[in-house]
């Protein structure tokens, strides 16, 4: 296994993928400060996040939870939820010491852990414990005990999830249903692509038309990055959202995820994919429901989108409790366009080759 311990090779593009973690913790002493997690300060945020070579650049909140802007990506924290998601070259699964320090510190145990990432554009760029998933399950390992899963094709656009589980599965007869949707996004619409390009006159953080009304009421924590780049948080109520962009034509990304609970979703993934106009979409969806719902997943939104082709769909569970959707899609476009160019590399023939 090449574990990639020094810089990563150089490559010709912005690594816009993200790496996601997710803690929850659970209270195990009435000592624990009612906020927990969010009584610890902005340059304790900061130490953590250094670890993952990243910095902080705004921090936004509301009576729920605390939302970081960082120059890669974001950090979300809940009383007993942290949530952070990293791009580029950043060593994010360094950050657990410090993480689970700060949870002891306020006597919190881990309750689920949730790692996952797509497919990287450029993994020959990462930086170790990331430079492969076996070397990244391995860091985890050394952390938790918890199962690793690939889903979707090795040869084409999938997701890599980690998962440990310490919960107590009683507890989960009285809890609301809960809900996270992603969507990562490759091959964004040239137009699309220029219009995150910073303007003369642009402020770093001038709001970008159509991301407010996604959730409308929330409140959005926006940023504008110097040539290119955009970053958003957003606060609902406890429900949060996020966008990052990498417009760079030949290595475009963009990324939305929210937690937000809602009857249907297929409203909001046509916004999403109106505003970016995405080639390519792997769209994952998680549903944890309680134990006395014994009813098949329901996921809220119709799998047949217009204008974009299903080109791969799996459930999966994880334990009793939890459901995950991951679907792969190509707009009809794309798809078009990538049936044309392979039938044009196809070698040519003579007749009488044959004979």
């Amino acid at each position: 296994m090449n574990e990639n311990k020094g810089v990563g090779v150089p490559v010709s593009g912005f690594e816009g993928v993200e790496k996601r973690l997710e803690v929850v913790f659970k209270t195990t002493s009435s000592r624990s400060p009612q906020d927990g997690l969010r009584v610890l300060k902005r340059e304790q945020w900061q130490e953590m996040l250094t670890l993952a070579k990243c910095t902080i650049l705004s921090h936004t909140k509301n009576e729920c939870f605390d939302a970081f802007v960082l120059s890669e990506s974001s950090l979300f924290v809940y009383p007993t939820k942290i949530m952070i998601k990293t791009c580029g070259t950043t060593t994010l699964l360094n950050c657990i010491p410090k993480m689970l320090q700060f949870a002891s510190n306020f006597e919190l145990e881990v309750e689920t852990v949730m790692y996952s990432r797509k497919n990287f554009l450029f993994p020959q760029a990462q930086i170790f414990p990331h430079g492969t998933w076996d070397a990244e399950v391995a860091h985890l390992n050394s952390f938790f005990e918890g199962n690793a899963f690939v889903i979707g094709p090795t040869n084409d656009d999938h997701w890599c999830l980690y998962f440990a589980d310490y919960s107590n599965h009683a507890d989960f007869t009285t809890r609301p249903v809960r809900h996270n949707l992603e969507m990562m996004m490759h091959k964004l619409d040239s137009d699309v692509c220029n219009s995150f390009y910073r303007k003369d006159g642009t402020g770093d953080t001038d709001k970008y038309p159509g991301v407010a009304d996604i959730i409308r009421g929330s409140t959005t924590d926006e940023f504008n990055f110097t040539p290119c780049g955009y970053s958003m948080n957003g606060l609902y109520k406890n429900a949060l959202s996020t966008i990052h962009v990498t417009p760079e034509q030949h290595c475009s990304y963009a990324s939305y995820e929210t937690n937000i609970s809602l009857s249907t979703y297929t409203h909001m993934i046509s916004n999403v994919l109106s505003l970016f106009k995405p080639g390519t979409v792997t769209l994952t969806f998680l549903i944890e429901k309680d134990n006395n719902d014994t009813t098949p997943a329901h996921f809220g939104f119709d799998q047949e989108i217009e204008g974009y082709q299903l080109k791969f769909r799996n459930l999966a569970e994880l334990g009793n409790n939890r459901d995950i959707l991951m679907c792969n899609y190509e707009s009809v476009e794309e798809s078009s366009c990538a049936k044309k160019s392979k039938l044009a590399s196809l070698p040519a023939f003579r007749a009488d080759e044959f004979k």
